[in-house]
């Protein structure tokens, strides 16, 4: 399964690269192909040097037999960031290279979490430790995911009436918010891009892969860290909320912006809480009854 996720992974970034340098040669020519951005040179660098730092990581794997937890950090990391990143950078162009090597990433973890059990048995408290953050991580992402097909996933969802017709404001992944006019059965569709949108999502996918890979290799610290950065960009994106709202020249208060949150935002929170429980160690009457002897001593 290596091997396979390791060619997987390699096709990928080169497609990726062949990608970045069709975006940045000819994108202003085939702007509904990149997501319609408005800087295509600058973008179609950012592709190339991301997908490079992909192959350089899957080039490292495999010659390298035996990975230390960091290695496998420092590959996870060099691989999937790419992969979620460049999907605003180089739209539709992104599509293949993106699948290939977020299916690589997910080979390689399966292969590193078989490789880890057969090393060592831990007790059942800290394997359960481990299943709950790795799961909380998941379960972010996968909203993540399903919010680029449904927009009931996204982190915000109202419908706003407008005389006898409505608006409707989403925010989606990972720079849009969407303004919908719904007039007389017509829908008159307004996407406009925001760089606050894209940093809440650039720190909830960084957060919630590196929590997954740090529970995947047994490391507490980076998990309470990366699930620290997914905490950040949930509370962020509830301050930024009236002024990327005003963007769309929306206004509206606080109680009534917190009722219109998306399943986005509310799975991303309680699977953050799971991320974070997951750090803590579990401390039980024995251990208590410990320190009592030793304080006694």
């Amino acid at each position: 399964m290596k091997k396979l996720a390791l060619k997987l992974g390699t096709w990928g970034a080169v497609l990726g690269m062949l990608a970045g340098v069709v975006e940045l040669s000819i994108g202003t020519h085939i702007r509904p192909w990149i997501g319609d951005k408005e800087n295509p040179v600058v973008l179609g660098i950012v592709t190339l040097f991301l997908s490079g730092m992909a192959f350089v990581s899957m080039t490292i794997a495999s010659k390298q037999d035996a990975l230390t937890n960091d290695g496998k950090l420092a590959i996870f990391l060099g691989v999937l960031l790419p992969a979620a990143i460049c999907f605003t950078t180089v739209g539709r162009l992104w599509y293949l290279p993106g699948i290939l090597l977020i299916v690589s990433v997910l080979f390689l973890a399966f292969e590193f979490w078989m490789n880890s059990q057969a090393r060592d048995v831990p007790v059942s408290s800290e394997r359960t430790r481990k299943m709950i953050a790795a799961i909380g991580s998941l379960v972010i992402l996968l909203s993540i995911g399903l919010s680029f097909w449904k927009s009931a996933f996204g982190l915000f969802q109202v419908e706003i009436p407008v005389r006898v017709d409505r608006v409707r404001l989403e925010i989606l992944p990972m720079d849009l918010v969407r303004r919908t006019a719904l007039t007389n059965g017509a829908m008159l569709i307004e996407n406009i891009e925001s760089s606050q949108v894209m940093g809440v999502y650039i720190l909830l996918i960084v957060g919630a892969v590196l929590a997954l890979i740090a529970s995947l290799t047994s490391s507490r610290l980076f998990t309470g860290i990366g699930g620290g950065i997914v905490l950040i960009g949930l509370l962020l994106f509830l301050i930024w909320l009236p002024s990327i709202l005003l963007q769309a020249q929306y206004t509206l208060g606080y109680p009534s912006l917190l009722k219109s949150l998306g399943w986005g935002w509310y799975l991303s929170a309680t699977s953050t809480v799971m991320v974070l429980s997951g750090v803590f160690p579990k401390f039980d009457s024995k251990s208590i009854v410990f320190c009592k002897n030793s304080d006694t001593k």
